[in-house]
Parts: C-alpha cells; structure tokens; sequence
C-alpha cells in the first residue's frame, strides 16, 4: 500500500465520521448512499432466505443518478421488479444525538409509528411516475428499514397488528426490515398488509 493511498483510506475514514449521525444507524454507509441500500437488501434478503423464502433474484443497485428505482431485481418469473428503500427514523433524536443527549431516544408509540410507516411509503408511492427505464412488470416494492431503539421486534409485531395503513395505488409490496436482533441471529423483516 502507497502512502498516497493510506492517505486516501484517512481522509475516506474521516469523511465518513464527520457524516455519521451516530443515532439508529445500524444500516449506515454516511460515505455511500448506493451501499447503504445494497446492504439493507442483503440483510433483507438473507433473513428471509433463513425462513425460506425468497426475496427477489438479481438484485443489483442503479446507483445514483440512475434512480429511482434504488434498485431492480427480478421475479421468479423473469420479471423486472423496482425497488425503492426508505428508512423510519425520527430526525429529533439524531438532532438530540448530535448536540450530546445521546440517551433522548425518539418515542414510537403505536399511532406514531403507523402514521410514520404509512408516511414513507405514500412517499415513495409518488414516485412511482418518476421510475426510470419502465416497465417493472414484477412490480414496484417499497423497502423501510429502521434503527430506531425502541422498535424492538415484538413491539413492531404488536403494532403491525391490525393496523391501519392505506393501499398505496402503485406499490405491489412494501417490507419492513429492523436490525440485527440477536435473539434470532438476523435482522427480523415484516411484510406490511394494505386495507381497502
């Protein structure tokens, strides 16, 4: 290794350490958006290959300014399917982290966090006009993933039941996927149901 490049990897280093937020961000690539989505994907993806299903083949990211989609993949079928990843964060908490509250967690209670979910995926619902290199024939799936510490496994699982959020006109498929759990040895992932 040259000394150019031990100065390239210090300055890559600390590039990332003045963006990272510090708050929920187990997901967090602060230097590389297009890698942060690539790796929720492969989170996602290998949690749901550990129950047997499959999430989607060929994944592959677009990368900026090739999107939106974030990203596209295909069905069994041989279908293209776009992607579009969001993340549930409560932007208080990072601002609380950053000015040294570290323990000021953001509250989630139950109508905050459905309201908040069914936010980030009308959100990317809209979007869909805006989807580049059309058709997706597979459909266009909306993946959220959070951080958030007090979204813990069996209380998402608590507030999924029986919630209330509106079938988006666009998106074929929205999933949830949270952080590492340690209980489960993955990342646990739920499968958002629309009413109406």
């Amino acid at each position: 290794m040259t000394s150019d490049d031990e100065a390239e990897i210090r300055a890559l280093m600390r590039a990332a350490r003045e963006r990272s937020r510090g708050y929920a961000d187990f997901f967090g690539w602060a230097i590389d958006r297009d890698l942060e989505e690539s790796g929720v994907l492969s989170s996602l993806a290998e949690s749901m290959a550990a129950d047997g299903v499959l999430f989607y083949e060929n994944i592959k990211s677009r990368r900026r300014p090739n999107d939106p989609p974030d990203c596209e993949a295909t069905d069994s079928e041989g279908a293209r399917v776009a992607i579009e990843i969001t993340e549930l964060v409560d932007n208080e908490a990072i601002r609380a982290f950053k000015q040294g509250r570290v323990y000021d967690w953001a509250d989630w209670p139950r109508e905050k966090f459905i309201s908040s979910l069914a936010d980030r995926i009308a959100a990317k619902d809209k979007r869909y006009p805006h989807l580049k290199e059309p058709p997706y024939v597979g459909g266009y799936v909306v993946v959220v993933f959070s951080d958030e510490p007090v979204l813990t496994r069996s209380t998402v699982q608590e507030y999924l039941k029986d919630h209330d959020i509106p079938r988006p006109v666009h998106i074929s498929r929205a999933i949830l996927i949270l952080s590492y759990d340690p209980a489960i040895q993955r990342c646990p992932y739920f499968e958002v149901a629309f009413n109406g």
